[in-house]
């Protein structure tokens, strides 16, 4: 299992027990959401974002997520946010949007 960054198009296999040494850990508890799903990054108030890829960094599975109105810190730290200049969250760090939720 590679522990540096790596960014993926599918979500590779991945686990809930966070004391595996074997694969990635998803840190929620919730499924990982696919792409095109909207999600709330709460860390550091980055706010709503919609998922377009996957990433693997220190043993952790993550979403890549594009931000829709990030903070203006975040804007001056990684310039502006595009699917290829996406956010990379954690389980634990963000909570679902539901459709109903929208509506």
């Amino acid at each position: 299992m590679d522990l540096h960054f790596q960014r993926h198009t599918t979500v590779p296999p991945y686990t809930r027990d966070l004391t595996s040494k074997d694969q990635f850990k998803w840190s929620a508890d919730f499924e990982v959401p696919v792409i095109g799903d909207d999600i709330a990054i709460r860390l550091n108030s980055i706010g709503c974002a919609k998922v377009v890829a996957y990433a693997t960094h220190g043993g952790y599975l993550g979403v890549m997520a594009v931000p829709y109105n990030p903070p203006a810190w975040w804007i001056r730290q990684n310039g502006p946010p595009s699917p290829d200049n996406a956010a990379l969250a954690f389980g634990a760090e963000i909570s679902r949007i539901d459709a109903e939720e929208g509506a």
